[in-house]
């Protein structure tokens, strides 16, 4: 298949239907027979982005095509969909083989090892031809969620990325706590990640952030947004560490950490979908951190991230579960559930998960939970200064937020310690 241009209607029939098909396995749905008529027209006019094809394909191949979504047949080469291998050869005819037959077995729903993810990782993320089959890949390991060792195979193809001055000893003579926030940011509440580092520094630890620009689909403020109007510091080289701890901490731009990821930013856009990305681009280790803080908003991801932790290498990691969508803040009016896991000295992991009710720490009610309509950056930067200056500042949930997050991050952090 010939390379097309991108479409730039995000209300595209082909978006909308990686909206419809390519969910996951519970919310997946069947295409309407209006829409099934207008993705037709569009692959006809050959306006859909390889990209984009290969990501409805994708998700549609997990769902299994219902009876009426079989007249999108008509609009491929005869035989296409006999076998998974022709969808592949009609997506990348161009790409490498070994990608081809990898793709083959997502398709056919089976599930990759470790070399055989990371084979694959290493096609993703390089510039060889074939977007389609990176659609797929992305679109399918999504849709039906990836196994440990998947993301193992993936998150080792992505170190392999890493500028190399980001692999020297560094000459911190502190432990490094990495702070890793999710990328497509908040719609609905002030960032704290600023404030929180500069506690965690007072605990003697040097605290790097790792931020990058936002791929959705989510388009809120989030932390490259915030360090870069708060003109934070971001590490260049390690040679910076001689400097003191900033008071936001530290902060690690994705497109100096790795090119490679960086260029998926535009791709995602294209494919709507979070993919695997998703959730590894935070916790490669650049640094050899001793700690790694992250959220899970979703109940499955937080064991999954625990897993992918401790493959990684990770000593110890804190996972926050349960706490404010798209940050590591924790929530006021319920319980926010704390996954931690340390390694010991036989190189096993011991984990432990406990809960945090802020209303109790806090000796007081909370009437509401706090949901911000479209939070300002320039708000959420004046209201960190001001805490930073004053100790707080006119906003209750947010003095209340940044005293219940770090009293529970540092118990979490007792347990690891001990």
């Amino acid at each position: 298949m010939n390379s097309q241009p991108i479409s730039s209607n995000h209300d595209s029939a082909i978006v909308t239907g990686i909206k419809t098909a390519g969910i996951g396995k519970k919310g997946s749905k069947n295409l309407e027979p209006e829409l099934l008529q207008a993705i037709m027209a569009d692959l006809k006019s050959h306006h859909i982005s390889p990209l984009q094809l290969g990501a409805f394909l994708g998700g549609l191949l997990m769902k299994g095509l219902s009876e009426n979504e079989h007249i999108l047949k008509s609009t491929f080469p005869a035989g296409t969909f006999d076998q998974s291998r022709n969808v592949c050869e009609y997506l990348s005819p161009e790409a490498p083989q070994d990608v081809k037959h990898l793709c083959s077995l997502l398709i056919d729903k089976q599930y990759l090892d470790l070399n055989q993810a990371h084979t694959l990782g290493k096609f993703l993320l390089s510039e060889l031809p074939g977007d389609g089959l990176r659609g797929l890949a992305a679109s399918i390991l999504r849709v039906r969620y990836e196994t440990a060792d998947e993301y193992a195979g993936l998150l080792q193809s992505i170190e392999e990325t890493i500028t190399p001055y980001c692999y020297q000893k560094t000459s911190a003579n502190k432990p490094i706590i990495q702070i890793a926030e999710p990328f497509d940011g908040v719609d609905q509440s002030n960032m704290i990640t600023p404030l929180v580092a500069n506690f965690l520094q007072s605990l003697n630890y040097t605290v790097v952030s790792l931020a990058g620009r936002n791929s959705g689909p989510k388009f809120g403020n989030n932390l490259l947004n915030l360090a870069e109007k708060l003109n934070a510091s971001f590490l260049k080289t390690n040679s910076d560490f001689i400097h003191d701890n900033p008071d936001f901490g530290w902060y690690i731009h994705q497109k100096d950490l790795s090119p490679a990821l960086d260029r998926w930013v535009d791709r995602r856009k294209q494919i709507i979908k979070r993919p695997f990305l998703a959730t590894l681009e935070r916790f490669v280790n650049p640094l050899k951190a001793d700690i790694i803080i992250a959220s899970a908003f979703h109940p499955p991801y937080g064991e999954k991230m625990l897993t992918v932790c401790e493959r990684a290498q990770f000593p110890a990691a804190i996972i926050i579960r349960n706490g404010i969508e798209g940050t590591i803040g924790f929530a006021l009016k319920r319980a926010t559930k704390i996954l931690c896991t340390k390694r010991q000295t036989n190189g096993d992991y011991v984990r432990h998960e406990f809960e945090f009710d802020a209303e109790q720490f806090l000796n007081r009610p909370v009437v509401i939970e706090e949901k911000v309509n479209g939070p300002t950056l320039d708000e959420n930067v004046r209201l960190i200064r001001e805490y930073l200056n004053e100790g707080q500042t006119h906003n209750m949930h947010f003095n209340l937020r940044i005293k219940s997050t770090c009293e529970g991050l540092r118990q979490g952090i007792e347990w690891i310690k001990k």
